[in-house]
C-alpha cells in the first residue's frame, strides 16, 4: 500500500477526513523514533505493544467476538493496559507493554494466547503490520460498518448491539488497566541449540519455515507474499539477478504454480486473485531482487519462528 508520513496530530486528522469513506484507512501498529524524508527508519522501531487481530474468515462472527471477550476479560483481571475495537469484520485488541529490543519476546506471549483462541490471526506479530484507523469505514464489511473503539458496556450489550452502533463512527477510545505488560526474555537465536524442522513444501519448491508460517494462513500479509516470491525467484535463478526474457517467463510460471498450490489448500489465502498475483510476481522477477536476509529482515520484522538451516546466511 502507498504510505504517507504525517508529522502532527492535526495532519493525521486531516488525512483521515480526506480519505475516510473513500478508501480503507490504515496506520502502522508500531511507532518509530526516526523517519527519513519519505520512509520510516526500521531500526528505530518502538516495540512496546502487541496487536491482536480476531478474524472470522470462515467462522461465524460471534466466534471472534467470544475470543476477544475472553482475552479482554483476562487482561482486565490482570490489570494490564489495553484497548478494544470492532474492525467492521472482526475484533482487535492492543496490549501495551514495556519496550523491548526483541520482537520475539512479544511473539512468545502472542503464541501462548493463541492456544485458546481459534480466531486469533495466525500471521502473529510482524513489525510491518497495519491496523485499521478507528472511526473509519471498513468498505469491505457488509454494513458497511465503521471500525469503532469498544468498552465493556458495549461488550455486555452483545454482538447485535455492537453491529448497530458500528453503522456510524465517532466513538471514544477507552484504555483499560494500569500495568504495562512485561515480556519474557527469549534465548537469542544465535545461541539456540534447537533447529526448526523444514516444513513439507505446499508445492514442489522448498520453503523456509518463516515464510511457510506467514503464508499458510487465511489472509497472508503483503510482505509475506512478496518475500516468498523473492525466495522462489532466488531458488530458480540460482541467485543470479540477470535473466533472459525466456528464463523470466519460465520463472514466473513456476512461481505461479507454487502459489496456486498454496491457494488451493482449504482455508488458506482466502483473498487469492490469480491476475493480481501474476502482476506482482512478474514485476518481482523482472527486477531481480534477492530474497530477504534472516538477520537483516526476517528476524527483526517478526517472521522467524526459530533458527533453521538458513540462519548462517
Amino acid at each position: 500500500m502507498k504510505r504517507q508520513i504525517v508529522t502532527s496530530s492535526q495532519e493525521f486528522v486531516n488525512w483521515v477526513n480526506a480519505f475516510n469513506g473513500k478508501m480503507n484507512c490504515y496506520t502502522t501498529v508500531y511507532d518509530y523514533e526516526h523517519y527519513a524524508e519519505n520512509a520510516k527508519v526500521d531500526n528505530s522501531i518502538i516495540l512496546n505493544k502487541m496487536f491482536l487481530d480476531f478474524d472470522s474468515h470462515y467462522e461465524p462472527l460471534v466466534n471472534s467476538f467470544n475470543d476477544m471477550c475472553y482475552i479482554a476479560t483476562k487482561f482486565e483481571r490482570e490489570d494490564l493496559m489495553f484497548k478494544m475495537y470492532f474492525s467492521g469484520k472482526g475484533f482487535h485488541i492492543i496490549l501495551y507493554g514495556e519496550r523491548t529490543n526483541d520482537i520475539r519476546s512479544i511473539q512468545q506471549y502472542y503464541t501462548e494466547l493463541a492456544k485458546d483462541c481459534n480466531t486469533l490471526d495466525r500471521t502473529g506479530i510482524q513489525t510491518n503490520r497495519l491496523k485499521r484507523i478507528p472511526n473509519t469505514v471498513n468498505l469491505s464489511s457488509e454494513g458497511p460498518y465503521f471500525c469503532i473503539p469498544l468498552n465493556f458496556e458495549d461488550i455486555n450489550n452483545g454482538l447485535d448491539y455492537i453491529l448497530k452502533i458500528a453503522k456510524k463512527g465517532n466513538h471514544k477510545s477507552i484504555k483499560y488497566g494500569s500495568t504495562l505488560k512485561t515480556w519474557n526474555k527469549v534465548t537469542p537465536i544465535e545461541v539456540s541449540n534447537v533447529e526448526v524442522i523444514p516444513p513439507k513444501p505446499p508445492g514442489e519448491l522448498p520453503i523456509l519455515p518463516c515464510l511457510y508460517n506467514a503464508i499458510m494462513v487465511e489472509n497472508p500479509g503483503h510482505y509475506a507474499r512478496v518475500y516468498l516470491a523473492l525466495w522462489y525467484r532466488d531458488i530458480l535463478a540460482i541467485g543470479e539477478r540477470e535473466l533472459t526474457q525466456e528464463n523470466k517467463n519460465e520463472t514466473v510460471e513456476i512461481i505461479m504454480n507454487e502459489f496456486k498450490a498454496i491457494a488451493s489448500k482449504e482455508n488458506i489465502w482466502l483473498d487469492w486473485d490469480e491476475q493480481t498475483t501474476r502482476r506482482y510476481v512478474t514485476g518481482i522477477v523482472d527486477k531481480g531482487y534477492h530474497a530477504p536476509g534472516c538477520k537483516s529482515v526476517l528476524i527483526p520484522q517478526g517472521y522467524c519462528p526459530g533458527k533453521c538451516w538458513r540462519y548462517c546466511e
